[in-house]
């Protein structure tokens, strides 16, 4: 099943968002020439109705990991979860306004959770409204009901350094490593015997998944046991990891090396590719 929805399907279950059986969250981060920061101002200027914002430098993050964005623990991810209203039979929602990586990231982090009915708006808030549906604006409609979720961590989703420096040191053919970051960013320093496919590479014009690009994609790696995905931050390694399952790519053949170039390029001594 396709972890994608349209606007039209999420606009025809505007009255689950109403009861909170679908939880409908709005992972977006702020962009500008300073880097990236906490997407709240954003957020409050517009947002799909009934939306709650989802913090990810804060609430779905670990704050005491030295890389940004590290994935939470099982206790904090289960807090923050049934904070915003996720319990056990809950659907949830995620979209962003910009490519979708960052929707992608709490995608990939529920799912290694146990959250395993969630999905992602295709193409997100420019995609709403591109439909002709209206955004709200102001802070949260005000306190949800508590969700009462039970969260597990599964293995295979995120690997670490070790794992990642012992590949880059001894390439395997079973056990690539490919990155997801734009290819001139790629070209300027990347992790040793790794290989590019960007993200946004996969997209069509409009910011949604090109199916055609995803199958294309996924069909180079169908013969691989794992592929370990990286970038800059483990943001577009997420983005990535969504666009080769919606291609065909089982979950269980796709992982993501969560420290990514942050954790990497923080050791001088560790080697960096040029192309």
């Amino acid at each position: 099943m396709s972890s994608l929805v349209t606007p039209a399907w999420l606009a025809d279950r505007e009255e689950s968002v109403k009861d909170g059986s679908l939880v409908l969250l709005d992972a977006s981060i702020h962009r500008d020439d300073n880097g990236y920061r906490n997407g709240r101002g954003d957020y409050e200027a517009g947002h799909l109705p009934g939306a709650q914002f989802a913090d990810l430098f804060g609430q779905f993050s670990d704050p005491s990991v030295s890389f940004a964005f590290a994935a939470p623990g099982a206790p904090q991810l289960q807090m923050v979860a049934r904070e915003v209203g996720i319990s056990a039979g809950t659907t949830v929602v995620l979209y962003d306004r910009l490519s979708g990586a960052w929707a992608a990231r709490l995608w990939w982090v529920f799912r290694a959770y146990g959250i395993d009915r969630v999905f992602v708006l295709d193409g997100g808030q420019s995609a709403w409204t591109s439909a002709g549906f209206d955004l709200v604006t102001g802070p949260d409609d005000g306190p949800v009901r508590t969700g009462d979720v039970s969260v597990r961590p599964r293995q295979g989703f995120f690997v670490g350094l070790d794992r990642v420096q012992a590949l880059s040191e001894s390439p395997s053919e079973q056990h690539p490593v490919v990155c997801a970051l734009r290819g001139s960013e790629f070209d300027r320093g990347h992790i040793p015997n790794s290989a590019s496919l960007p993200y946004p590479d996969l997209l069509a014009p409009d910011g949604t998944v090109d199916r055609a690009k995803a199958r294309a994609a996924a069909q180079e790696y169908a013969d691989r046991e794992q592929v370990v995905l990286y970038c800059g931050g483990a943001i577009n390694a997420a983005g990535l990891a969504l666009a080769l399952t919606e291609g065909g790519l089982s979950l269980e053949r796709v992982t993501i090396y969560d420290g990514s170039l942050s954790e990497w390029k923080a050791d001088p001594a560790r080697p960096l590719s040029l192309r």
